[in-house]
């Protein structure tokens, strides 16, 4: 089943559309152009470098870019997740599980390597998939984990893009969804409500 069909079935009953080529963007490349302006927010202080790096790997692999079809990179996953961890009403407890499930990937994916020393972001598509099912399967948060960050992934892709997913409704371009009117303005977000 391919993506859109996946999304279809999840309970819309939108048409299948033709969208712009997409052209794919490294893990490091978009967080040098998400996180690199807002790494003085508070909340998500403790993230690294390669903490941002590993999520914006795990939400393309997710949602990969396409020729016709917006992946991670395109929606702004990683920033729409980046200012949700950000915002002053995010409960801490949510922002600290995202933080100790990317580190605890990270720990996984290189103990799980064949030398002991490849990290996620340098592992092959095919090795990042062993990683992930694998990493799914073990005890505690891993699997809930890696269902909060497919959610976001959704949320970028459906979100109005004044919550900073979504830019410009390539996501309902691509499903062709006509969004409901009117679109909330920059200063109603809900949490300025």
């Amino acid at each position: 089943m391919d993506r859109r069909a996946f999304i279809l079935r999840g309970g819309s009953t939108l048409a299948a559309a033709a969208a712009p080529a997409f052209a794919p963007m490294t893990a490091s490349a978009v967080v040098n152009s998400v996180i690199a302006h807002n790494v003085s927010d508070h909340a998500v202080k403790h993230f690294t470098n390669n903490d941002w790096q590993t999520i914006a790997t795990v939400q393309s692999h997710f949602l990969p870019s396409e020729a016709d079809a917006p992946g991670a990179v395109e929606i702004n996953a990683l920033k729409y997740l980046h200012d949700f961890l950000s915002n002053p009403i995010t409960d801490p407890v949510d922002v600290e599980f995202i933080l100790s499930g990317t580190q605890l990937l990270q720990r996984f994916a290189k103990k799980e390597s064949a030398n002991g020393q490849l990290s996620f972001i340098d592992q092959s598509i095919e090795q990042r998939e062993i990683t992930l099912r694998q990493f799914e399967k073990q005890a505690g948060d891993s699997r809930r984990w890696l269902v909060t960050i497919l959610n976001y992934v959704l949320e970028a892709l459906l979100t109005d893009p004044v919550y900073g997913g979504n830019p410009g409704g390539v996501g309902w371009q691509w499903l062709e969804h006509r969004a409901g009117e009117p679109h909330p303005p920059m200063n109603r977000r809900y949490w300025l409500t």
